[in-house]
């Protein structure tokens, strides 16, 4: 057998290639060389100088037989004697807040009352935007009153409360509630602006609440904190720091709850449409008119206390508004989050990651939830729902051992007509000790044939101004899970990164902020699958402008990558009146790559109006506009209306609604709102809590 020869030419071009990857691997090892070393660096230093000391407090429970008036004075007779929470402290500086805030608590057996008195040495300059309930509170003035009633130390056991200076209230309760303020809790505040500042009450019912059942007093968790837009100043009564560690929540001693009562509540509705579609017969097309008739509920019940279950016939999901798909580049599946309220309801129960994504469940008939504790430290969540051609149960539980460790345990099965069952069977724990942090989750996966798993691994340092995590991970190439999230099979590696950032309450600078990560992945064949290395930096003024940079760059399988960006936002922390604009460039995918991004909103005279664009550049010209204009009539009532523009073609929908406050609610569509061109459909749809 003859053996070709090799040309001069040949031999140096795989020479270059060798050599080539020789460099490769050397500036990858050095890159990874210069994040370890200055994680190691940063941790040693940083936790040599930081103060970490917080002083955990109590607050002595008071029962009044006379509750306060909720009108935003403190003048009733019950807070004169009331105990009071003070010495607020910077969670940034560790120092005492410049501006310092007095708490005041009582409770009766019907509810839970807070006084809190808020100065501000420029009671002028206090920012208060937000009008809407149960929307989140962002960018203006805010105080937060938290309460943890198992005393578990844990985010998944704790209700917060917010509200600002304009009395608009948000609560954000431990099981996770849908949006209907019957089913949330129907509390009461009241906020105004004082000489020195501004005084918040509340009126929290303990029915809203899940609480122990109990005939002795306990021991709740408790805390307080506030945000200072003017100068971002962020303060806690019992300072948890930047970090939010929450073992160091202050505590209300001798608190004696009342029993718990059971309650029964139904959310029927009804819906009445009709529509238009075009139908082709040959060369010519037909107009077909459809009405629509449907009704369907939901229902909430006590089972205990502490455990609830949700249930579900014949849901609405059509007109419900989804979030958009952007048009960005991606090698894999983009991730679009679900808005459903069937699936927010207990949302905080299953926190499984990407092992459940709701939006693969596009059809059901009916569901049911059932969630809650059966136990001072254990929690419980399970999910159903049935379609004729699919069917889906989730259930996981999870136990904290000490305030700083948890550890879970899920299984997700799901079946379809056409491909068959696939079981996931579910493993996570945690544990932190200060400021280091270790956690770990391990997935098996059951289908047809295929059997696969996957698993990872983190460790972590939050610190002061640092933050590291180290980590590692497998996904098996039989790896099926039809529930979860999950582009790409068939790969293992590592990741690590850093993270830095700072705050100053005066002077230009307001926030700086900057990350390096890398993940480092082959796939079982030791190909090259990913390298990624990703660099961010984020600047924010006191004069409240934005600028941000970064570049992301490596290579994902035979591509290689490096992509720039730049941004600037005006007025950003302004949810209502800013405008952004963004540019990327660079080499993605072997091809080159431009992208415009932009967003301009504003807000007056009760009009909100909103402009998204991206324009993209890359294997073709790829554009996206929308455009939302919303009129207010009152916080509950509005008329809104949506405007996507893009290639796949033009939608637009318009709503009259009255949602999110006690009552009836109502929605009268025009359009759909998840179509992708437009379609002749009139819908009205009503909704009643009992």
């Amino acid at each position: 057998m003859k053996i070709p020869e090799l040309t001069t030419a040949k031999v140096r071009t795989a020479h270059e290639c060798v050599i080539n990857e020789q460099v490769k691997q050397k500036n990858c090892t050095m890159v990874l060389f210069i994040i370890l070393s200055f994680i190691l660096i940063t941790s040693l230093q940083t936790s040599a100088v930081e103060n970490a000391q917080t002083v955990q407090k109590e607050l002595p429970a008071v029962k009044t037989d006379q509750p306060p008036t909720i009108d935003g004075v403190l003048g009733d007779a019950c807070w004169q004697d009331a105990p009071q929470a003070i010495g607020f402290t910077d969670q940034r500086t560790e120092k005492p807040a410049k501006n310092q805030s007095i708490g005041r608590l009582v409770y009766t057996d019907t509810a839970i009352y807070v006084g809190l008195h808020l100065y501000d040495d420029m009671p002028d300059k206090i920012v208060a935007r937000q009008t809407k309930d149960q929307t989140r509170i962002r960018g203006e003035d805010w105080v937060s009153f938290s309460l943890d009633p198992f005393h578990t130390h844990q985010f998944s056991d704790r209700n917060f409360f917010i509200v600002n200076p304009l009395g608009t209230k948000y609560a954000h309760l431990a099981t996770g509630r849908a949006e209907k303020s019957e089913w949330i809790g129907l509390w009461k505040t009241a906020a105004r602006i004082v000489e020195d500042g501004w005084i918040v009450e509340m009126e929290i019912p303990w029915q809203m609440l899940d609480y122990p059942h109990t005939i002795q007093p306990v021991r709740m968790g408790i805390n307080v904190d506030r945000l200072q837009q003017r100068t971002g100043e962020r303060s806690w009564w019992c300072n948890l720091g930047v970090n939010e560690f929450r073992e160091n929540d202050g505590h209300w001693i001798d608190v004696l709850p009342p029993p718990r009562k059971r309650e029964l509540k139904v959310l029927p509705y009804l819906i009445g449409g009709i529509s238009e579609t075009e139908t082709s017969v040959g060369a010519t097309s037909r107009s077909r008119r459809e009405y629509t008739a449907r009704a369907g509920a939901d229902i909430r019940y006590e089972v205990t206390p502490q455990l609830r279950l949700i249930g579900t016939a014949n849901p609405d999901f059509d007109n419900i508004e989804q979030a958009v798909e952007g048009i960005d580049f991606s090698y894999g599946e983009r991730y679009v989050p679900d808005r459903r309220p069937f699936f927010s309801e207990g949302g905080n129960v299953y926190r499984l990651g990407r092992l459940f994504h709701s939006r693969r469940i596009v059809d059901m008939d009916g569901g049911f939830k059932l969630f809650g504790k059966i136990g001072k430290n254990t929690s419980i969540g399970t999910l159903g729902t049935y379609h004729r051609n699919n069917q889906n149960v989730i259930l996981q539980a999870s136990q904290s051992l000490t305030a700083t460790s948890n550890i879970s345990a899920a299984f997700l099965s799901h079946h379809h007509r056409d491909t068959g069952l696939n079981n996931v069977g579910y493993l996570s724990g945690d544990v932190r000790h200060g400021k280091f942090s270790v956690g770990s989750n391990l997935t098996q996966t059951w289908a047809e044939e295929s059997d696969g798993g996957n698993g990872f691994i983190s460790f972590g340092y939050n610190g002061l101004l640092f933050q590291h995590y180290l980590s590692a991970f497998f996904v098996d190439p039989d790896l099926v899970n039809r529930l979860g999230y999950l582009p790409f099979t068939g790969y293992r590696g590592v990741g690590l990164g850093t993270f830095i950032k700072n705050e100053w309450r005066e002077g230009f600078f307001r926030r700086v902020s900057a990350s390096i990560q890398s993940q480092i992945s082959n796939t079982y064949e030791g190909d090259i699958f990913r390298r990624d290395f990703y660099v961010s930096s984020l600047i924010l003024t006191h004069s409240d402008y934005a600028l941000a940079a970064g570049w992301r760059g490596g290579q994902f399988e035979e591509f290689r990558d490096s992509v720039f960006s730049i941004g600037f936002r005006a007025r950003a922390s302004d949810r209502f009146n800013n405008v952004g604009i963004t540019y990327n460039w660079g080499q993605q995918a072997g091809e080159t790559i431009h992208r415009i991004s932009g967003n301009l909103n504003l807000r007056a005279y009760g009009f909100t109006a909103g402009l998204s664009s991206r324009i993209q550049w890359h294997f073709e010209r790829r554009y996206q506009q929308i455009f939302t204009l919303t009129y207010d009539f009152s916080p509950a009532l509005s008329l809104g209306s949506r405007l996507i523009l893009q290639v796949e073609g033009v939608n637009i929908y318009f709503a009259l609604r009255r949602s999110g406050y006690a009552g009836t609610d109502f929605f009268i569509i025009l359009g759909d709102p998840n179509a992708s061109e437009f379609k002749q459909r009139f819908v009205a749809k009503v909704i009643r809590a009992f």
